[in-house]
């Protein structure tokens, strides 16, 4: 008899374990049909420096941390992806050399290059919920000619990266990381070397950013699915 219970319970057990399983299978599935557009906003962080083209100068760029937020479109053609945004960041990084700096009076110099940028980013899904990403970027600079900012009013740059779509079931989140490789000069200053002979710098900007964007689209739809209770007449 106990033998027979437990055979029994086995395969109770077996058969909800299992039908669990495909339920759950079935609702990730569910999941993955993604809406074919797609809005929202996107809030990170950057880690940034500036760089200097054949540096000859006691000059060493350092890095710095910011953060970036913004609003995006996304429109999805099966595998494929175009996702244009605007939103502002913060680069630039901090400057140490050996002598004082003229702006500063000691041996930093803290760099705030504000930017409005957009970029225009082309998307592959590679496997399940992971796309790879590339594009231009154009930036326009909110604080060009002042002491801290870049000597140019725009900039302009190559993206890569990586966007990891979450499982939820209303398709609400992903996850950024992207390379920003500026092509930009940012400077128009010039270095005099130990045998005065003066040079022009080029500084560019390199930014690793990490970032998530909440679809607010993909939640309005399941709001109107799933939050509101109609009421019967």
């Amino acid at each position: 008899m106990k033998q027979l219970f437990s055979q029994g319970h086995t395969k109770n057990t077996f058969f909800w374990g299992f039908t669990s399983v495909l339920v759950f299978v079935s609702v990730l599935s569910s999941a993955q049909i993604r809406p074919l557009s797609q809005y929202g906003f996107k809030v990170g962080t950057g880690i940034s420096k500036t760089s200097i083209i054949d540096n000859q100068t006691n000059i060493i760029p350092k890095f710095r941390n910011d953060f970036n937020v913004g609003l995006f479109y996304r429109r999805n053609i099966n595998k494929f992806s175009v996702q244009p945004e605007l939103y502002y960041q913060v680069r630039g990084g901090s400057f140490k050399a050996s002598t004082n700096f003229a702006e500063t009076g000691n041996l930093i110099l803290r760099n705030y290059y504000r930017y409005v940028s957009v970029p225009l980013l082309f998307g592959y899904e590679v496997a399940r919920n992971i796309s790879v990403v590339a594009g231009p970027e154009y930036g326009v600079a909110l604080n060009a000619g002042t002491s801290h900012g870049p000597y140019n009013n725009t900039d302009f740059n190559v993206v890569a990266g990586v966007r990891i779509d979450m499982l939820d079931i209303a398709h609400l989140f992903s996850i950024n990381i992207r390379y920003v490789h500026g092509l930009s000069n940012t400077t128009n200053k010039t270095y005099t070397l130990a045998d005065k002979s003066v040079i022009p710098l080029n500084f560019q900007n390199r930014t690793l950013q990490i970032s998530a964007t909440y679809n607010f689209s993909d939640y309005y739809n399941w709001w109107r699915k799933h939050g509101v209770s109609k009421k019967k007449k």
